[in-house]
């Protein structure tokens, strides 16, 4: 018993010192958004070496329109469905992206249950649905348009102007 309390305290020693290195740095380069929702007091989005964005994460989330996301794709949806979707109550954006619609919301409940109302009124069927919170990839997106991993992916190395083309 007294070797495992001792082993519990040296794991929570590790632990408290990795905490407390990361947090005493000035500034991170985090990548993973979810990372720096967790460990950061602020957060600057820079998009191409401009500051897009400076604030709290949580007022960073609260910044942007909607707070739920709803992610839905449908089979046998007419034409005008966007309109439909942006009718719903608290629905504050639809965007759809080969035939997935992804919907802000302020309640994302009563956006859901109007939603599946809304589908069986019109006979469309729902494939796929999914409710989330708003994230700081939503953030990301929001303030630069484009993706993080987008911005991540390496260059094609072919692209290189050091590299010659053999005829």
């Amino acid at each position: 018993m007294h070797y495992i309390s001792g082993y519990i305290m040296a794991v929570k020693n590790a632990y408290l010192t990795v905490y407390h290195q990361v947090m005493n740095k000035r500034a991170r380069n985090i990548r993973y958004m979810d990372e720096a929702d967790k460990l950061c007091d602020r957060i600057a989005i820079i998009d191409h070496g401009k500051l897009a964005a400076l604030d709290s994460p949580l007022k960073l989330k609260a910044s942007i329109p909607g707070k739920n996301i709803l992610e839905v794709s449908f089979s046998g949806a007419p034409g005008d469905w966007a309109g439909t979707l942006q009718r719903l109550s608290d629905v504050t954006e639809v965007k759809n992206e080969d035939n997935i619609f992804r919907i802000l919301s302020n309640n994302g409940p009563r956006t859901t249950v109007e939603l599946l109302e809304a589908a069986r009124g019109a006979n469309v069927s729902i494939a796929s649905l999914s409710v989330q919170s708003t994230t700081l990839d939503d953030v990301f997106v929001h303030y630069t348009g484009h993706q993080l991993r987008d911005t991540l992916q390496a260059p094609n190395a072919a692209d290189s102007p050091f590299l010659m083309k053999r005829n």
